[in-house]
């Protein structure tokens, strides 16, 4: 995990601050070992639906952009029509499309906010129904900005000589350019004998 990133301490915009550097070819192999990934897309859906496939990572200027494969098998969608629950059958989705994310980070929250924006197929001619209702889904979320708490980082505890060790880490920054994500990062330690109650 780790040979994937480095910290540059010299980008930071002080002494106490740890610049981590992400390239863009990190991420693809910290994702590949975990794909194909289970995803579940709401209480209205039935089947099972997967990521097979993250590729094209690209960083910009605030942006990440990446093709992705989805599928499922045996997809349903129930809805509630009046008093009535109507359900349907779909069958497979097997969708291939390209996102683009924006993101900010708003230092006073401390929250990051992406915005994602889908590219859907121009050819949908061989589209399964259920390719068409999951791209359908894509669009209704793509372009509306999700806030996300970035510091809910759980602690690197250690035991070192009969000392316990915890290093907390505060994120005041995360930018992107030239193919590169940038996440700076205010750690602070704790320690305490471990010996004593």
């Amino acid at each position: 995990f780790f040979p994937l990133f480095s910290a540059a301490p010299a980008q930071a915009k002080n002494v106490n601050e740890l610049t981590v550097v992400v390239p863009a070819e990190s991420i693809a192999k910290f994702i590949q070992p975990l794909l194909p990934y289970s995803i579940n897309i709401g209480k209205n859906f039935s089947g099972s639906f997967w990521v097979k496939s993250i590729e094209n990572i690209r960083i910009t200027k605030d942006r990440v952009s990446f093709s992705a494969h989805i599928y499922g098998n045996d997809i349903g969608y129930s809805a509630k029509i009046g008093k009535q629950t109507a359900s349907f059958k779909v069958g497979s989705v097997n969708l291939r499309n390209h996102w683009q994310a924006s993101f900010r980070f708003d230092k006073s929250q401390k929250k990051l906010y992406v915005k994602p924006h889908v590219d859907s197929p121009q050819d949908k001619k061989d589209f399964s129904q259920g390719d068409i209702l999951i791209d359908t889904l894509f669009n209704a979320l793509s372009d509306i900005e999700y806030p996300i708490d970035v510091n809910r980082i759980k602690p690197i505890a250690a035991e070192l000589y009969d000392t316990e060790l915890t290093i907390n880490t505060d994120i005041s920054d995360v930018y992107a350019d030239n193919n590169k994500l940038f996440i700076e990062i205010i750690p602070t330690a704790q320690k305490k004998d471990a010996n004593s109650q």
